[in-house]
């Protein structure tokens, strides 16, 4: 799947194009929102389809907008976005006919919806995402987990954690930054305090330009590149794949690793690595 999103969804007008292909047989616009006074989290829960969510300074209600598909008018009746408010939370959410008990697709079926949220920048955000790519940009804070599709996050004031299940992830402009990931690439970019990937199955992983520390604890495959750290780096145990380490300010460690070289250059402080891969670059 790819971004196809569109200007007038950016601004919350009518949706107009479709991220999922051509497959739109019944299509309708669809649309909620709530004021956004006294609101401390707003809570995202979206099923098939994309999605983008977006943090503006200028916000006062809690919009959400997009594009409902369907095979046909009985299952587009039954895709909506809906808004409630409890207490001082505000849940948006997909609903789609499979959230139906008993429910079973006949052949051809489908139904997704493209949706566009923007709220007020000083919110924190947690969002669960059942399938499609998604976008997060200028928010207080995120607290995602993700079943599939790619996932691209930006300029998020204070916290980022992610469990994301696959596809490839890419976070640039953030306070911290947690990871959780099965399979996919993983880049992260500009992060001002800790990162932390307690567990990373496959995929490549990149991490430049952070202002604290970096620690992987447990990575299956997949390479390793870590540069511009200014703390230390910390590589708990790695399966098989290249290890590089960069202009680290602190101390660059790695307990264990079972295949794949280790190279560094310019570290600050002490190196620990296994005996036998000591690769320095000169």
């Amino acid at each position: 799947m790819r971004f196809r999103y569109w200007i007038a969804l950016l601004v919350l007008g009518p949706a107009t194009a479709s991220a999922w292909g051509d497959d739109c047989e019944f299509r309708a616009d669809r649309a909620a929102g709530l004021d956004a006074t006294g609101v401390e989290k707003v809570v995202i829960h979206t099923g098939a389809g994309d999605a983008k969510v977006v943090g503006r300074s200028n916000a006062m209600r809690i919009e959400a907008r997009g594009v409902a598909c369907a095979a046909s008018e009985a299952l587009l009746g039954k895709t909506q976005i809906v808004a409630r408010r409890e207490g001082n939370v505000v849940y948006v959410e997909t609903k789609f006919p499979q959230d139906e008990a008993g429910w079973s697709w006949g052949k051809n079926e489908y139904a997704y919806i493209d949706i566009g949220i923007a709220l007020p920048v000083n919110i924190p955000v947690e969002a669960t995402d059942s399938s499609g790519d998604a976008q997060y940009e200028d928010l207080k804070s995120l607290d995602l987990q993700d079943s599939s599709g790619d996932l691209q996050i930006r300029r998020i004031a204070d916290a980022v954690q992610v469990v994301d299940s696959s596809g490839d992830l890419t976070v640039e402009r953030a306070g911290s930054v947690r990871v959780n990931d099965s399979s996919g690439d993983i880049e992260i970019d500009a992060v001002r305090g800790n990162v932390d990937v307690p567990q990373d199955s496959s995929g490549d992983i990149r991490i430049t330009d952070v202002g604290g520390s970096v620690h992987i604890e447990q990575d299956s495959s997949g390479g390793i590149r870590v540069e511009d750290v200014k703390g230390s780096v910390l590589i708990d145990a790695d399966s098989s794949g290249d290890i590089y380490a960069g202009r680290v300010g602190g101390d660059f460690t790695v307990g264990a690793d079972s295949s794949g070289s280790i190279e560094h250059e310019a570290i600050g402080g002490h190196i620990r690595v296994p005996n036998d891969q000591d690769g320095e670059v000169k």
